[in-house]
């Protein structure tokens, strides 16, 4: 009767530790849905923003606080990586750089800001640079 009895307790503590860590996995697994959405969405913005700046008929100064807003907040989630391409992009954009502005570079660096996105937030891993083609449209 005693090989019964330690095999039963054997059995709930077992049970007990497969049901924790499935728990774990599963709540794990929900806070990452829930991190990526929110980058989602923070990134949505942040695009909104920057194709605002593009449109003719809006109010660029609007357009532009809006911008600058988005681009300050999204290191709050945003990789290294996503910040690092933001920044190249708004230092080859910003006013005081108007002399050197080329649409070429523009649109290199947006492209390089979209891949860097696209990465963060696990959409692919399979974007060529090469051949992933990007650009504002209005």
């Amino acid at each position: 009767m005693e090989k019964e009895i330690w095999i039963a307790i054997i059995w709930v503590i077992w049970s007990i530790i497969i049901a924790s860590w499935t728990f774990y996995l599963n709540k794990r697994e929900e806070r990452k849905i829930a991190w990526k959405n929110a980058k989602y969405e923070k990134y949505k913005e942040l695009l909104r923003a920057i194709s605002d700046t593009a449109i003719k008929d809006n109010n660029l100064d609007k357009a532009s606080k809006k911008f600058s807003e988005e681009s300050n907040t999204i290191c709050l989630v945003a990789s290294q990586e996503v910040i690092s391409a933001l920044m190249n992009l708004h230092n080859h954009i910003k006013p005081s750089n108007k002399m050197n502005f080329n649409s070429a570079t523009h649109d290199y660096l947006l492209k390089k800001l979209m891949l860097e996105i696209r990465k963060d937030i696990w959409l692919t891993n399979k974007d060529n640079e090469k051949t992933f083609d990007f650009h504002l449209m209005w």
